[in-house]
């Protein structure tokens, strides 16, 4: 049985209320309490809702006129701007896992040089796609998580449930913390293998996000290779002269 927030039903109905022409392109949507009393739901369940129609560029909000229809159809996929561990949590909130495999596999030399460790290094590999809030909008991105095989034993098929952070889950079954995330960010091109499961044109522009969950000991537990096709995410790092 699949629990759907009480926020995403609430943006499925008006999607659905916008792709109908019930509100056109154009036109505004009712105030925030008119929505929440409508609905029968508080209002910050309705500002929930709005903004993941405003991250599909299906409405925009402007201060002292209300929230505008910009478009019946989604226009930007899902949208995601991170810029610190928090947000990440708040990603993984927002964003839900679907498991495609789980494999046992040993590093070559590639492998070690775009995750880190060594040739001969045992993984447990565990593929999935994120997708976003609503059902039928574009996949957020493509994950390969990177387990050491006693963590993987342990954690079992927790990842297989659709919610929660990976970091997160791996920290309470195992007890062992992460005392600092590596990040590694660049450009590539969409690889045809996944093309059609994010359902972007192979060769197209994305990110590649590979981040390594270090120990306080140096250890490695877990690293994730994510790739974003280009137009899904943002990642925004402020930076702030030293004086």
């Amino acid at each position: 049985m699949t629990v759907v927030a009480r926020y995403e039903e609430v943006a499925r109905s008006l999607s659905q209320r916008i792709e109908d022409g019930s509100y056109p392109v154009g036109s505004k949507l009712p105030t925030e309490v008119n929505l929440a009393d409508s609905y029968a739901v508080s209002r910050a369940t309705v500002r929930s809702a709005l903004d993941s129609l405003e991250r599909l560029g299906m409405v925009s909000r402007r201060r002292k006129i209300g929230t505008l229809v910009e478009s019946a159809q989604p226009t930007s996929g899902y949208m995601r701007t991170v810029t610190n561990m928090n947000d990440l949590v708040q990603y993984s909130v927002e964003t839900r896992r679907l498991v495609l495999s789980r494999d046992e596999v040993v590093a070559d030399q590639a492998l070690a040089d775009r995750i880190g460790g060594h040739a001969g290094d045992a993984w447990t590999l565990i593929r999935m796609l994120r997708l976003g809030e609503l059902g039928e909008e574009l996949p957020v991105c493509h994950t390969d998580v990177y387990l050491d095989p006693e963590v993987a034993a342990i954690v079992g098929d927790r990842l297989e449930r659709p919610d929660g952070l990976i970091n997160e889950i791996v920290e309470r079954c195992t007890g062992r913390l992460t005392d600092r995330v590596e990040q590694r960010i660049r450009a590539c091109a969409l690889p045809k293998g996944l093309a059609a499961q994010l359902k972007a044109e192979a060769g197209s522009p994305c990110l590649e996000i590979t981040r390594r969950y270090v120990e306080s000991s140096g250890a490695v537990a877990q690293v994730t290779v994510s790739i974003h096709p280009g137009d899904r995410f943002d990642f925004n790092v402020p930076m702030q002269r030293q004086r």
